[in-house]
This record gives C-alpha cells, sequence and structure tokens, in this order.
C-alpha cells in the first residue's frame, strides 16, 4: 500500500485491511510500498487475491485483475489461514 493511503486509513504496521469488490471480500496482512501511486494497491496472486477477484476471463483466459474497484478499510475479522479459505470454499460448493 501507498504510504499516504496508510495514513488516510489510520491503520498500524500490524494492523490487517479488509479489500471489498464487486465479486467478495477478504481480509489480509499488508505491507508499505512506496513505488504505488496513492489509490493504489498490488495484490499478489494466491487464494487470498482470488476471492476478491472476479471468475470471468474474458475469452483471454486469465481473469482481469488489474483496474478493479475496491474498497480498503481497516481489517474486520481475522486473516484467515490457506486451509480456512479452502475450507471456506468448499462450504460455498
Amino acid at each position: 500500500m501507498c504510504p499516504d493511503d496508510v495514513e488516510t486509513l489510520g491503520i498500524k504496521e500490524k494492523d490487517s485491511i479488509t479489500i471489498t469488490t464487486a465479486t467478495g471480500s477478504v481480509t489480509v496482512n499488508w505491507v508499505v510500498e512506496k513505488n504505488l501511486d496513492a489509490g493504489m494497491v498490488f495484490f499478489p496472486y494466491g487464494p487470498w487475491a482470488n476471492q476478491v477477484y472476479a471468475s470471468g476471463t474474458g475469452s483471454t483466459g486469465m481473469p482481469l485483475m488489474k483496474g478493479i474497484d475496491a474498497t480498503i478499510e481497516p481489517g474486520k475479522g481475522k486473516v484467515l489461514s490457506l486451509k480456512e479459505i479452502v475450507e471456506t470454499l468448499k462450504e460455498d460448493g
């Protein structure tokens, strides 16, 4: 996250954040990245990111993972482990 956004959100180094998009929501840990512009967040591929990306590919074979509108706020709940995310997906399926 951009240092300016961290300050605006009023979050501390060990706090989590909750990211919400039209597709879903996930609570994650974060780090400061000085090379990001305000309002931009880098979210690496993985099971946590998959909670907020849509599954449609627009015939490209790869889901859209850039330019997604999201709301970021101080964490709501705990950061789930990989095992907990998989269990949640099993329940939803």
